[in-house]
């Protein structure tokens, strides 16, 4: 197999990766696209041809997705009740 062979076959997975981490970093609705895009990208590869980033993308976009929804229901709220209470004050 040629390396553009295997390139060409990792790249779902190593983009799913990439997108978990940052939807990660940038939470929120945002967080959220990324994190079901990052999904589909390691599910994808999975089904294809399995590899360990792949997999660890498909672990890393769940968690993303969780901490996403956490903060959009939970933190969010909590967080612009407080700045208005800084700005009010």
């Amino acid at each position: 197999m040629t390396k553009e062979g295997r390139i060409k076959g990792n790249s779902l997975g190593a983009s799913g990766f990439t997108l978990g981490i940052v939807s990660i970093i940038s939470l929120g609705w945002f967080g959220v696209v990324l994190a079901v895009i990052g999904f589909a990208f390691c599910l994808i590869q999975q089904m294809k041809k399995p590899t360990k980033l792949a997999k660890a993308g498909i672990i890393i976009n769940v968690i993303a997705f969780i901490l996403s929804i956490v903060f959009i229901v939970y933190l969010a709220p909590l967080l612009t009740e407080w700045i208005q209470a800084q700005t009010a004050a």
